[in-house]
């Protein structure tokens, strides 16, 4: 039997079933809305839990407050979301404006001067109520780069107040201009156990799906057959009318013979559960294709609370000569829907071949081994559903120091921080810069570890290879574009450039004629930069800049100039 596949793109009238929000708000920005992220974006290790809109590729375009309320916060910091200030409003939602460029004057002056108090750059100071009030398009703050943003852009969030939730904020009255279906990419087939089996092989099967005349179909209409219990999931990404990136979707509905065997719908998610994502998306094929399949069953361990499904999890059993019609119904915010239709053909079991794989790890319960002096030590519900145990200890390829420690496969996801133990070798004990190490892609990626009784213990998060390494460079401080003979009276900020090898950079202090100056650290761009009417400095004379950076193991660099301003 050919699988037959129809799907039918098209905007619905989904306007009762979508959780529309009534809240009269003004629009963060004053130019047109251009999506670039959604929320509930597939991303590494997280959901996206905003929207971002573009700016022009420019910074500084104004920033509003939506609606009246009180900053209840104001943070700033050299990654995450850069500068970010959060609006309490009285109906129980706060608003987040992040990655932004400046704030406004008054707070811009506040944050200044608390800088200066605390002698830091980091900035996460809470206000109590109606200490710093706003009104309904007051202007707040300018958009920028900041954090860990990848380009200019305002990450803007709806959270409820009391939870801290990011909620949809596409379910509010925002100008966004979306008139396009979802797009399916593929379906992916999964055997469940190993006694299933799909087109024959205990192994998933993977479907590309093409788009013909405003249709879709498979790319070359496979005869679908399945034994066993099976899973399926889909890839599947929107786009927004002005967009300019792939984005995420709001539900996903999965039927088999007309009635519900999972749903998705993207409401909400809690900051904690965020990292469900590596359970609610097939991480292998994600980790080793690039490839974003969800899921359509919840994993036994998956606590993420988006998911209402069959009694089984979402899992169908396929008997012998049984054929199911499967149907996806997948909505984004706007109520563009695509569906897609398909078959799956129930056949005989093959006699079950004798497994050769390693034991199971439970989902829920701790774990802990050790070999050779090596040890991990996972704590209860570190996995999302049972995975093998595989360690090994093994020798020294040419990284790091001493024998390698493989933890698991990398495609297996671990959801919480597990402790591995690596014994530290008599000739390097007392050396310093000793810190654990990672064996990624052929190289070696720093890990955060402390000395304990001989060993190095490493608090990690993913599953592979660990090793031992010694960091002994210092980081480099470099100045750059300076003016002749270092006079900097007529300009607007000094910059260096600040990197370092290994490790990190885990601090620095500037300081001119040895008091503390503000400079603000770009991570991303490894740039350092003072800006003149931000520092606390007497013009007309000259002075002595120190800057002084250190790494996550404690190797310095002290800088040293004198310049006229």
């Amino acid at each position: 039997m050919f699988l037959f596949l129809l799907v039918i793109i098209g905007k619905l009238s989904l306007l009762d079933a979508q959780p529309k929000r009534d809240w009269d708000i003004v629009p963060p920005m004053n130019i047109p809305a251009v999506i670039t992220g959604s929320f509930g974006e597939l991303r590494s290790n997280s959901f996206h839990t905003g929207i971002d809109f573009a700016t022009n590729q420019t910074i500084g375009q104004p920033v509003y407050s939506v609606d009246d309320g009180f900053i209840s916060r104001v943070f700033v910091s050299s990654g995450g979301y850069g500068k970010a200030l959060y609006i309490d409003h009285p109906n129980g939602y706060t608003t987040v404006y992040a990655h932004l460029d400046q704030f406004s004057a008054n707070m811009e002056k506040f944050v200044n001067d608390l800088q200066y108090r605390k002698e830091s750059f980091y900035v996460d100071h809470y206000f109590k109520a109606g200490e710093m009030p706003v009104k309904k398009g007051d202007l707040i703050a300018k958009s920028g780069n900041s954090g860990s943003s990848s380009g200019p852009h305002l990450h803007f969030e709806i959270r409820e107040t009391a939870a801290q939730r990011p909620v949809n904020a596409h379910f509010f009255n925002l100008p966004i201009k979306d008139e396009i279906p979802p797009n399916i990419q593929a379906i992916c087939i999964y055997p469940m156990d190993n006694a299933s089996e799909v087109n024959g092989k205990n192994e998933p099967l993977y479907v590309q799906v093409v788009a013909s005349n405003g249709q879709f179909k498979l790319n070359e209409t496979p005869n679908l057959t399945a034994s066993g219990n099976i899973g399926v999931g889909i890839e599947v990404i929107d786009y927004y009318n002005d967009g300019r990136g792939k984005c995420g979707i709001y539900s996903i509905l999965l039927k088999a013979d007309n009635q519900k065997v999972f749903e998705s719908k993207l409401d909400g998610i809690l900051f904690d559960n965020r990292r469900y994502i590596n359970s609610h998306v097939d991480f292998a094929r994600q980790k080793t294709t690039g490839k974003w399949v969800q899921r359509s069953f919840v994993e036994p361990n998956n606590r993420l609370n988006v998911y209402s499904t069959n009694s089984n999890r979402g899992i169908i059993e396929m008997l012998p000569d049984n054929t199911h019609i499967f149907q996806y119904e997948v909505t984004d915010p706007a109520g563009n829907v695509s569906t897609l239709s398909f078959n799956i053909r129930g056949v005989e079991k093959q006699p079950e071949i004798v497994s050769l794989s390693p034991m199971k790890l439970s989902a829920s319960q701790a774990y802990s081994t050790e070999i050779e002096g090596f040890k991990v030590d996972f704590p209860a519900n570190s996995f999302y559903t049972e995975v093998p145990s595989y360690f090994s200890v093994e020798p020294n390829k040419g990284l790091g120091i001493g024998r390698h420690f493989r933890i698991l496969n990398e495609t297996i996801p671990i959801h919480k921080n597990f402790e591995i133990s690596i014994p530290i070798p008599d000739e390097v004990k007392n050396k310093k810069g000793l810190c654990g190490a990672r064996v990624a892609k052929g190289k070696l990626v720093y890990v955060s570890g402390t000395k304990s009784n001989g060993k190095m213990v490493i608090s990690a998060r993913d599953a592979g290879t660990y090793t031992l390494a010694i960091d002994t460079i210092s980081p480099t401080i470099k100045l750059l574009n300076p003016p002749q003979d270092k006079n900097y009276s007529n300009s607007k900020e000094i910059r260096f450039e600040i990197k370092d090898n290994f490790s990190g950079i885990k601090n620095y202090r500037c300081t001119f004629d040895g008091k503390w100056q503000l400079f603000e650290y770009d991570a991303k761009k490894n740039v350092l930069i003072g800006t003149f009417t931000k520092m606390r400095i007497e013009k007309g004379k000259k002075h002595a800049l120190s800057i002084k950076v250190t790494d996550n193991v404690g190797n310095e660099k002290v800088y040293n100039l004198t310049i006229q301003y």
